[in-house]
């Protein structure tokens, strides 16, 4: 059985591995930075760490969230590190059985990468994507999320 941390973004439910995943947390002091990706909404100090902070909503449909008072931060693995998605709200944890899952069959949809989906889980509900948080950016903008992440935290 294998859990997984269901949230929205854009509306759709998706879906993350819940050993991907460190704590949820909300909003807080955010510092945006100029002259980035549209869905890096900015840094945050989470634990004396500087954390890139990515609007999902954005990243994967170019629409940012309306209402960031109301969202809430995942924090999640990503390569040896961690960043945090801004999500619409975190929904649950749900547990699933292998049968539960559909290998998807190629790497885009209409021409547009989807690496970061690893499988889709059917419900009664609906279709939940699951996403690879490490297979999220290509790698001009995983350099860019890197070099945002080497900013060093200043203790007063």
């Amino acid at each position: 059985m294998n859990q997984h941390l269901l949230f929205k973004a854009g509306g759709q439910v998706c879906g993350v591995p819940i050993n991907e995943t460190d704590k949820i947390i909300a909003l807080e002091k955010v510092t945006p930075i100029p002259d980035v990706s549209s869905y890096i909404t900015g840094l945050q100090d989470v634990d004396g760490d500087v954390t890139a902070i990515i609007d999902l909503s954005d990243r994967f449909y170019q629409k940012p969230i309306a209402r960031i008072e109301d969202s809430e931060v995942i924090i999640v693995n990503w390569k040896e590190r961690k960043i945090g998605w801004l999500v619409e709200e975190v929904t649950s944890v749900q547990a699933y059985q292998t049968e539960d899952f559909i290998e998807k069959d190629s790497e885009s949809v209409d021409g547009l990468s989807t690496t970061y989906i690893t499988s889709f889980v059917q419900t009664q509900e609906d279709i939940i994507p699951i996403i690879d948080p490490h297979s999220l950016f290509s790698d001009e903008k995983e350099e860019e999320i890197r070099k945002l992440l080497s900013i060093a935290v200043v203790k007063e």
